[in-house]
């Protein structure tokens, strides 16, 4: 019914799907930071900027636990709530880390710099 060649695709073709298949296995460890930006979009002022600080500071520990990457964005987030606190060292070394584990994110840190360091003047 299925010659040889028939079956050889299928058992190649199955093979190749099979190790194409998702482990939904993340890189990132996301913890609490999905939550934290869509509550700020959605309902802005309702968490205080403290227990954002705490929660993130909170996943970043999680983070180097389970052995995961820190998730893109977390840390520019972290200093941009550090800003809003006045904390502006914090908030430099935070874009500092971003900007290392994330270079393709370095213009738009640039700018985020360049603002902190401009409120720090003021």
């Amino acid at each position: 019914m299925f010659s040889r060649y028939s079956i050889v695709l299928i058992t190649v073709s199955m093979l190749l799907l099979g190790g194409c298949a998702n482990q939904n296995q993340n890189i990132y460890y996301w913890g609490e930071y999905e939550s934290i930006i869509r509550q700020s979009y959605v309902d802005p002022g309702s968490v205080d900027t403290r227990s954002q600080i705490e929660k993130l500071n909170t996943d970043l520990q999680k983070t180097e636990a389970n052995g995961k990457k820190v998730a893109p964005g977390l840390y520019a987030n972290l200093g941009i709530l550090y800003a809003e606190q006045g904390k502006y060292t914090q908030s430099r070394e935070a874009l500092l880390q971003e900007k290392a584990l994330f270079p393709e994110a370095s213009v738009l840190i640039d700018g985020m710099l360049n603002r902190v360091s401009q409120k720090q003047k003021n």
